[in-house]
Order: structure tokens, then sequence, then C-alpha cells
């Protein structure tokens, strides 16, 4: 969970998520367990209801937003189908969507092959007219691999697909299941051109959340599990 202001005029407070949804287990083994997931969104949206939510190993932004919704969880959202199990979810009631895209950024090492990675992301106007532009990745394998296209060229291909697509002004918000923890090399290119806001503990710590916000004006950081 991430509270933070964005910099600027409006002063806009944003609440997001990343989560991993682990779908092969929780719901191709698990069948749900119960609309776990969901109920973990649910009871962590309140009081104040997510912004913006990105998926990892998503295979049905439905079933998940479903469950959330079904545990109780308030609010509009649109959502945004990122392609290879990657998933984005908004406050419409807050949020207009500008523009949308995805695009393939590295690829997993050989020795943990399962395909190439992608990075999805939105531009959107605020109802009091500040912009956000939000962008979640799943990163490649194995984890804090360097080297290649699982190296520190994955952060440079995010940060060029950041640097055409943002616009001056906008607060710009990267989530996501990296699979790499603070010392790899993708997570190092990117703490030089991004403030990392939040890192979890998983795995040693491979979700992050960086943002062009100053790390001042974060108000609140949690780790909501698994």
């Amino acid at each position: 969970l991430k509270t933070f202001s964005s910099q600027g005029e409006s002063k806009t407070t944003v609440k997001v998520l990343t989560y991993n949804l682990f779908w092969w287990n929780l719901f191709g083994q698990r069948h749900g367990a119960g609309r776990s997931a969901g109920r973990k969104i649910a009871t962590t949206s309140s009081p104040e209801e997510y912004d913006f939510m990105g998926f990892q190993e998503c295979d049905s932004l439905g079933w998940i937003m479903g469950d959330a919704k079904a545990e109780g969880l308030s609010g509009d959202y649109g959502t945004l189908d990122g392609g290879r199990a990657l998933g984005m979810a908004y406050r419409k009631s807050r949020w207009t969507l500008l523009d949308s895209g995805r695009e393939d950024v590295g690829e997993d090492s050989r020795a943990q092959y399962y395909g190439k990675r992608s990075a999805q992301w939105g531009r959107f106007q605020h109802r009091d007219g500040g912009f956000a532009f939000v962008m979640n990745h799943h990163g490649p394998l194995p984890v804090s691999t360097s080297g290649g296209c699982a190296g520190s060229a994955t952060a440079y291909n995010m940060i060029r697909i950041i640097a055409s697509q943002a616009h001056v002004g906008d607060l710009v918000i990267l989530v996501g299941d990296f699979n790499a923890q603070r010392h790899a090399s993708r997570i190092r290119a990117l703490d030089a051109f991004m403030n990392r806001i939040y890192t979890g503990s998983s795995m040693g710590g491979v979700d992050h959340i960086f943002s062009n916000a100053a790390k001042t004006s974060v108000t609140k950081t949690s780790n909501l599990g698994s």
C-alpha cells in the first residue's frame, strides 16, 4: 500500500497497490481460496479507496475485481489488460483514462526461461485537473539476474517508455514485482532516474514502487502480506 501526494499545484493524494497474485497457485490450484485476494483488496481499500492497482500473474481481471467487489470493495473501477498476465485497475470516479499501451521490455534468462517480459502503462487525468502516468511491470527471471535482456536493459527500456509517453508535470508511478532485489542492476538503474519509495520483503524484496514524487511526500506505506 502506498499513499503519497504529488508535487505541483494540485497536491493530489494517491493510493496505490501492487499485487502479484501467483495465479497458477491461488486460482489455478486453490480456485481463489475463498476470494482471499479479493478480500485483502476490499479490506485494505478503506477508509480511502485505491486510486490505482497493478497486478502481476493476473490471468483474469474480471475474476479478481469481481472477488474484491463481492468482498465489499466500493467505488467504480476501470481495468486495463496489459497482456502477459499483467493488469491494472483505476478509480473511475477520480480518474479519466487518456491513453494506454504496453511493450516488451525484457526477457527471461535461458537459465530460467518462461518468455518475454512487458510493461503496461496508462495516462490519466484527475477530476481536479492533475495528471498521472502509471506503469505496471513483472520482471525477468532468475531473480536479480544481470546481463542480456534481463538486467539493466530492462530498466532502461521502461525509462525510455516513460520519457516518450509521460508529459512534463505528470505524477509518474512505476509498480510491480520486478523479480529483482534492491542490489540488482535493474533496480540500481531505476534508482538513478526515480525515487524508490517502497520495497517489499517477499523473496528478499522483489516488489517495488518508484515515483518522481519526493520521498518526503510519502505519508504511509504498508506490506499487506501474501
